[in-house]
């Protein structure tokens, strides 16, 4: 008797956990490129991203945090006058703990490199002595490459058997973004709007699309010979499409996500360095049973 109710509530359990495995924070949607350094000059630097996530909200046993640590190299160069490219080159360090029991796996690795390219519209900022309101507009395309390591087995015991807790997606992946910034005088107000499109990769796993926008309003305070900072804020929303699984949908993925922003940017003459702090207020993800918490995003840069 005790055997079998034993059984029952290990096939009970095994069978949950197999469901709702694919409830995690994940670390390959990130499209949030913030307020970029200085417009009209090139750059190198190093940028970390760190957030994390409650999952299984509703279950004791299968309650999980996960955490998600970045340090990604980027970059930016124009090859024409109208034309800039920008490059991320993401590391990352993944950490996933179940807490009955207390276990925690990690990865850590390459992740997705992404290469985004844009067209300079509008940039009355070129010569700004003859404006009192400067803009700039510009749109881009972008891809992703699946360069981050995907290795999801549901049935392993040696893997984390979680889709969005892998060092990439496995696909090649599509972006389309625009940047608008408006400025009088010291104020100005930045826009970012970018919508992500996902392939199908080699394990017919698809992440759902991802269409992610930013409203930032910010103030430029010179100091110094050429020196400026500029603290900011704003509002964060992103909203992200259901996942397939081999053509079915996974409704257990998905959701939206919404946040209020506040950072600070310091420009020197030859870098630059910010940060930025994202504070959630209101969110729907994976029908309630995951928790997206606060992230931080911070940069030193290099400008030539």
């Amino acid at each position: 008797m005790r055997f079998k109710i034993f059984l029952l509530i290990f096939c009970c359990t095994f069978f949950y956990e197999s469901r709702a495995c694919d409830i995690c924070g994940c670390s390959n949607g990130n499209a949030f490129f913030g307020i970029l350094p200085q417009s009209h000059r090139g750059f190198l630097g190093l940028r970390y991203r760190y957030s994390n996530f409650d999952s299984h909200l509703n279950s004791q046993l299968l309650k999980t945090k996960e955490s998600f640590h970045t340090t990604e190299l980027w970059g930016r160069f124009y090859p024409l006058k109208k034309v800039q490219i920008l490059a991320f080159v993401p590391y990352n360090f993944n950490a996933q703990t179940q807490i009955l029991p207390n276990i925690t796996n990690t990865i850590q690795g390459l992740g997705d490199i992404t290469i985004l390219g844009h067209y300079n519209v509008l940039n009355t900022f070129w010569d700004s002595t003859a404006h009192q309101v400067n803009h700039n507009l510009m749109l881009g395309l972008g891809v992703k490459a699946p360069t981050g390591k995907f290795k999801y087995d549901q049935n392993s015991v040696e893997e984390v058997a979680n889709p969005n807790f892998q060092l990439g997606t496995g696909s090649t992946d599509f972006l389309v973004n625009a940047i608008y910034t408006v400025r009088y005088d010291q104020w100005g107000l930045n826009t970012d709007i970018t919508y992500k499109i996902n392939t199908e990769n080699s394990n017919q796993y698809r992440y759902g699309n991802k269409l992610t926008t930013a409203l930032t309003a910010f103030y430029a305070k010179g100091f110094g010979q050429g020196n400026t900072l500029m603290p900011n804020a704003g509002v964060y929303w992103e909203y992200a499409q259901n996942d397939h699984d081999k053509g079915i949908i996974n409704k257990d993925t998905g959701g939206y996500w919404a946040s209020a922003n506040i950072g600070c940017e310091a420009f020197f003459k030859k870098f630059s360095f910010g940060v930025t702090h994202q504070m959630p207020f209101a969110q729907e993800l994976s029908r309630g049973e995951l928790k997206a918490n606060a992230r931080t995003t911070a940069h030193i840069t290099f400008m030539f």
